[in-house]
């Protein structure tokens, strides 16, 4: 049984994915195997997990950088990035410190969004012109997912609007797709104001599923989860789950000893999202 395993992932072990312990991953694979579809529940992360990370583009990336704003919008906001992110990505800060800092990055960028008094409708052309665009793979795996009535919660401090317009547009906006996200908040003109409460960062992930009713409407006890920062191993938390495989995207090198300490197996693609899916083929 573990040789056919080894033959579904085969290229997953090679120079493009780690694992630490490639004994305990195939016996999480084996069980996820043996439960079936129906014990099993997927929650993955967005930017730079769904999306290809060498593009740079994300979901607020996809406004920030619109060429239809101001130069002096892009500007400002291209300040506030250099100001915050470099304090999101240094993990040997205390959490409470990026906490803080996560929301004012996200309030002030919003702030930004809504002075443009953009409309909704113009999101698709936003995306059109970003370089925000899932990794070659990601409407396969969706469609695996949905073909075997597989739950998916895409779980992101990102915007939700975007996500659901991404979606769309690769026709794989699936009825087992939840999206648990920022949303924006608009008038009856459709012109963006605000944005829902509560905001959700990279961060703040823990705090806001523990109210989350999803958690408590999906039942399942295994779950598969992606993710491409140490805080994302957090979106299981208030889960049924008795057993997670968790599969990170490695998309900075230099992080790759902690990632291997923490994930059961990470990817080194920062196009592709193949290894993903050899992973999924082999749990179901």
């Amino acid at each position: 049984r573990i040789q056919i395993l080894f033959e579904e992932m085969a290229g997953v072990a090679g120079k493009m994915a780690r694992c630490l312990n490639e004994t305990a991953l195939l016996n999480k694979i084996i069980t996820l195997k043996e439960d079936g579809c129906s014990n099993l529940q997927v929650i993955a992360d967005f930017d730079f997990t769904m999306t290809q990370y060498h593009l740079s583009g994300t979901c607020f990336g996809v406004i920030r950088t619109y060429p239809g704003f101001p130069e002096e919008f892009l500007r400002e906001t291209e300040k506030i990035k250099n100001k915050h992110m470099p304090i999101h990505v240094d993990f040997t800060l205390p959490e409470e410190v990026r906490k803080q800092s996560d929301h004012e990055w996200f309030m002030k960028i919003t702030e930004a969004f809504k002075a443009q008094k953009f409309k909704k409708s113009l999101l698709g052309d936003m995306i059109d012109k970003s370089s925000c665009r899932f990794r070659d793979g990601v409407p396969e795996f969706l469609s695996i997912l949905k073909k075997n009535d597989i739950p998916v919660l895409i779980f992101s401090g990102g915007i939700g609007d975007i996500i659901e317009e991404m979606l769309n547009r690769e026709n794989c906006r699936y009825d087992n797709i939840k999206i648990l996200a920022n949303k924006f908040v608009y008038d009856d003109g459709g012109v963006m104001v605000g944005v829902e409460e509560p905001v959700i960062t990279g961060s703040s992930k823990l705090e806001v599923a523990a109210s989350y009713p999803y958690f408590k409407e999906v039942r399942r006890k295994n779950v598969l989860l992606f993710g491409d920062m140490l805080s994302d191993l957090k979106m299981s938390t208030f889960s049924a789950a008795q057993n997670v495989l968790t599969v990170g995207f490695c998309n900075d090198q230099t992080q790759e000893s902690k990632f291997l300490e923490n994930f059961d197996i990470i990817l080194l693609e920062q196009m592709q999202f193949e290894g993903a899916n050899r992973i999924l083929k082999a749990c179901v």
